[in-house]
């Protein structure tokens, strides 16, 4: 039991920490991509709770085993390491999928009710998808064993429709292939005869039986609101490489743009970059900046290749969908310096290392 409540005790810390660090920062990422997740947290009623819990460490210090302080420390330790860098310039590595993979669409293997041991999974590029571009689409069959072998699959068509009940659909596409793989494309055409916003990816797989089976994949179609066409040349700014973005702007707001620069020789990602623009068709550009602690972790003087771009219009008022921009083109080059070219103070942040030294204070009690 008392086990038991220590455990409860280290969770309530470690759930307190986490709003206490993560809730009240106040940087265009948390803004942008953690809106709804923070809906209802007001900071003050935050920083109370977080408060009520050190207390609460402080009566019952004794509770805490000496492998639950280690996890306490642990914490403090990664969040440490995290605070060396700005959040519009963290290190990026080969494991940060959700990062490397923006708006991408989780594929999810779909078991087929009347073909037992038969599993289809619909794979497209991406969940938010611009309608001014084609979209690949592709069926993959997978079987365990015990399939029923005399069975085929003849044909899969796909169509897009507003509601899986129901609603607008589009004229079908019938996809290529034969045995496993099945594979096309959405063209442009298609993609703009139904309303934007989320729409079913309808999937027919039609058997050598008669039969046929329905799977189904979400995704969200947009208009662009603004699109990036032009990268201009890099610079060093002090602390920052600096990259001129340039936009072609039909709906002016405030965006939430973000992308991953690698190395252009390897390939290896180096850093997740983003920055909040306020864009019109008068102010058509702005900045991202990657911090040279970034790029010295990393030791990546360059050249690089800015891509994976992820471009958000945020919402100007309370209920307002958010909307989302697109890139000309797949990827741009980006310049390198020499990592010497850069300022040589490291990234500090007073709100930060406030919170850092909280949390030490709390790992060591």
């Amino acid at each position: 039991m008392k086990k038991l409540k220590g455990m409860a005790l280290l969770l309530a810390i470690i759930s307190a920490a986490f709003l206490f660090f993560w809730g009240l920062q106040d940087t265009s990422a948390a803004r942008g991509k953690s809106e709804s997740r923070n809906a209802g947290f007001a900071p003050q009623n935050i920083a109370n709770n977080t408060q009520e819990t050190v207390q609460k460490v402080q009566a019952n210090n004794h509770e805490l085993s000496a492998e639950m302080q280690g996890q306490l420390t642990n914490i403090a330790k990664a969040y440490a390491q995290n605070a060396k860098f700005p959040t519009y310039a963290i290190p990026l590595s080969a494991d940060d999928w959700q990062l490397l993979n923006p708006q991408a669409l989780v594929p999810r293997k779909a078991a087929l009710s009347n073909m037992p041991k038969l599993y289809a999974t619909v794979i497209l590029d991406r969940y938010i998808i611009d309608r001014s571009t084609e979209q690949p689409v592709s069926v993959h069959l997978s079987k365990e064993a015990g399939f029923d072998n005399t069975v085929s699959v003849t044909g899969v068509h796909v169509w897009l429709q507003q509601s899986a009940k129901g609603g607008k659909r589009t004229s079908v596409v019938a996809l290529s292939g034969i045995g496993d793989v099945f594979s096309g494309v959405l063209p442009v055409a298609l993609l703009r005869s139904v309303p934007t916003g989320e729409t079913v990816v309808m999937v027919q797989l039609m058997y050598s039986s008669g039969e046929h089976s329905i799977v189904t994949a979400m995704v969200k179609l947009f208009d662009s609101a603004s699109q990036l066409v032009r990268v201009g040349d890099a610079y060093v700014g002090g602390v920052d490489l600096v990259i001129p973005m340039y936009f072609a702007v039909n709906n002016a707001g405030n965006y939430l743009v973000a992308a991953n620069l690698y190395r252009a020789d390897t390939n290896e990602p180096v850093s997740h970059v983003s920055a909040e623009m306020t864009l019109s068709q008068q102010n058509n550009s702005g900045l991202l900046k990657v911090h040279a602690a970034t790029l010295r972790a990393k030791q990546a003087a360059g050249p690089y290749v800015l891509k994976d771009f992820d471009i958000a219009r945020m919402s100007d008022v309370p209920g307002e969908l958010t909307t989302y921009g697109s890139s000309k083109f797949e990827s741009f080059a980006v310049r390198g310096f020499a990592l010497s070219s850069y300022s040589n103070e490291p990234y500090y942040d007073p709100a930060v290392q406030q919170k850092l030294e909280f949390l030490q204070k709390l790992a060591a009690r």
